[in-house]
């Protein structure tokens, strides 16, 4: 039992972003839209465009040394969007915008600060677990069925591809995990495990056993809780004899993403990378179908075209 609690929280971490997402998600208004039209299939692109752009940029700053400027880049990106995140959840208990506008960014600069001064596991888990919903949320709001169909199947091959072929997300998430950033979840295998055992040698050169710790990216979290979010934001509450059949989907969604995270797991222990997204992804959208012909009993699976 003791070998497989870091697994059960790493579980509990994955499905803790799509339920928490799901229950946030009406507090936020439409606005909090990325894009304009929600429907336009080329959304996805654009997000994956930028997605690599990203990327590039990090594995050009990690290849030639400029860890600080990594660092820099990503907390701002913390602070902005810890704001917009937190903003909506404030403004539920200070009904006023201004006052629930300096109250979240008072937390989001102590969340940056937390980050700053003390920058262990947990406090990395905290901020991801936090920017991760959010983004989980936004996104699901900017992306409508189709568009987010695109999303996950694109993604999944992209991930299939950067792990197994090119290995450039290896070499990325070896370059920024060190650098204690809210990218990935960090889940310790013992009491006694620090960050400070990260900055001795790459990741994949320690052998499995000897790992202090399991490691999920936030974005293999993230990513499958989009599609939960935006079923339940554009599909109809009612169908035929089934109320909430929105929510119903969403929970279909997450049951096939679970299934897909405990196939992932069997290649997980094994201790070599794994590519998340295409088990995640293919999980959720499988249980996204299923239950929405069950709910819907037809088979546009509430694609609008």
């Amino acid at each position: 039992m003791k070998d497989r609690m870091p697994l059960l929280a790493m579980f509990a971490l994955f499905i803790s972003v799509q339920v928490v997402a799901l229950v946030l998600v009406p507090l936020y208004p439409s606005d909090y839209q990325a894009f304009p039209d929600s429907n336009n299939p080329v959304n996805p692109l654009i997000y994956i465009v930028m997605v690599l752009a990203m990327t590039g940029l990090v594995l050009l700053l990690i290849k030639i040394g400029l860890g600080r400027i990594i660092k820099v880049i990503f907390l701002t990106a913390v602070a902005i969007s810890s704001v917009f995140v937190l903003l909506p959840i404030v403004y539920q208990a200070v009904p006023d915008f201004n006052g629930a506008l300096v109250i979240s960014i008072i937390i989001a600069a102590l969340l940056v600060v937390a980050l700053l001064v003390r920058p262990e596991w947990y406090v990395v888990n905290a901020v991801g677990f936090i920017v991760g919903v959010g983004a989980a949320i936004i996104l699901g709001l900017s992306f409508g069925i189709l568009p987010v169909m695109i999303l996950l199947v694109a993604l999944a091959i992209y991930d299939a591809i950067s792990v197994y072929k090119t290995k450039h997300m290896i070499a990325l998430a070896e370059g920024v995990v060190p650098l204690r950033l809210p990218v990935v979840f960090v889940i310790p295998k013992s009491k006694d495990f620090t960050m400070d055992s990260l900055a001795d040698k790459p990741l994949t050169e320690e052998p499995p056993e000897e790992r202090g710790a399991m490691f999920m990216g936030v974005g293999d979290a993230v990513i499958p809780s989009v599609l939960t979010v935006s079923a339940f934001v554009f599909l109809p509450a009612v169908s035929g004899s089934f109320d909430h059949a929105n929510l119903l989907v969403s929970i279909g969604v997450i049951i096939g993403s679970t299934i897909g995270f405990m196939a992932l797991m069997r290649y997980v222990i094994k201790g070599n990378p794994q590519a998340g997204l295409p088990l995640l992804n293919g999980g959720a959208i499988l249980g996204y179908m299923i239950m929405y012909l069950l709910v819907f009993q037809n088979l546009s699976f509430g694609v609008v075209t």
